[in-house]
């Protein structure tokens, strides 16, 4: 058996890191182009380890493009491994495969189908799992090959859950290396009964609501951390997005929501909830730049305060119809 693999983030790479290490013969790699890293999170080049391993590589814009699929056609995989394609790839594609085509998913399915898994998985408090499964026309709906716990602690960035999914999911491709090597991988079908779905996140969606509770506040911002885009509050009008954060234990300090109550150049700037209080330990503008404690003011309120951006434009209308009506008489 042979098999192909397109995928362009960190748990494709992990993939066809796990079949090089069981001996798979690994046709071909296709890849999103490098071009496309700053608009992908977790983009991970697939082309210095396809061709550190003598494995034919090919980049593409678009996988349904001619040239990429005469590429996977020109070597002729049995089996398709699509992980990590922030595409979807159509049945022209899928079909080159006489075995079929496998994907990944990290929730323990049918539970957890859809969008943006892992920050849901935060924000939910959910369960997480690796999952490999047969691709079908519905997302996250194919028969289950192999499906692997994995634990979600209390304290994980998306990032480390992201690390941790990636770790279980390499061993399991090394685990299955022989079923899929004879050509004779499992199958369980899914109980679509139990299936729950997760829905598209942008990142306007990170945007903090300093009225909801400090761990809810923590969860997003632990959710759409690195390698997502962020959390973001203001400062005034000064975009920032909160990289970090931990939980302040103690109902020493009270304040209005969203305001500032201490800052510690060791700790960070602390902020009031809606119930309770978070400092905020890692901070940076839009230009990616550090943000120091310092550069906050105690008293001061985080978030848009929309009502004196809208008497500010009040004012500067007023100020304007003064002016054009003097320059009128």
């Amino acid at each position: 058996m042979k098999v192909a693999l397109i995928g362009s983030v960190s748990s494709s790479w992990r993939t066809l890191r796990g079949l090089v290490r069981g001996g798979v013969e690994v046709a071909c790699v296709l890849g999103l182009d490098e071009s496309h890293a700053d608009r992908v999170s977790d983009f991970q080049s697939m082309r210095e380890m396809a061709t550190k391993h003598g494995i034919p590589f090919r980049s593409f814009n678009k996988i349904a493009e001619p040239g990429a699929v005469a590429f996977l056609e020109s070597h002729a995989p049995d089996l398709l491994f699509v992980v990590g394609l922030s595409q979807l790839a159509p049945p022209e594609v899928i079909d080159i495969a006489s075995a079929g085509a496998v994907g990944f998913h990290p929730t323990p399915l049918p539970r957890g189908r859809g969008r943006a898994p892992v920050a849901w998985t935060i924000l939910l408090q959910e369960q997480a799992a690796s999952n490999l499964f047969y691709l079908t026309e519905q997302a996250d709906a194919g028969d289950i090959i192999m499906q692997r716990p994995v634990e979600v602690k209390p304290t994980d960035y998306a990032q480390d859950l992201i690390d941790r999914t990636n770790d279980v999911l390499e061993e399991m491709i090394v685990e299955l290396a022989p079923a899929i090597k004879d050509g004779n991988l499992p199958r369980m079908p899914q109980d679509h009964s139990r299936a729950t779905w997760y829905g598209k996140r942008t990142p306007r969606d990170g945007r903090i609501d300093w009225a909801q509770p400090a761990d809810q506040v923590h969860r997003l911002i632990r959710a759409v951390s690195r390698p997502y885009p962020g959390a973001f509050t203001h400062d005034g009008l000064e975009r920032c997005i909160a990289w970090q954060a931990e939980l302040h234990i103690s109902d020493d300090h009270a304040g209005t929501v969203g305001q500032v109550q201490c800052i510690d150049e060791t700790r960070g700037v602390l902020v009031q909830c809606g119930r309770g209080l978070l400092w905020l330990t890692e901070v940076e503008n839009d230009s990616g730049e550090r943000v120091p404690p310092a550069a906050f003011r105690v008293g001061s309120k985080l978030g848009l305060q929309t009502h004196d951006v809208i008497e500010s434009l009040e004012t500067r209308v007023a100020a304007l119809k003064k002016q054009l009506g003097k320059s009128i008489e």
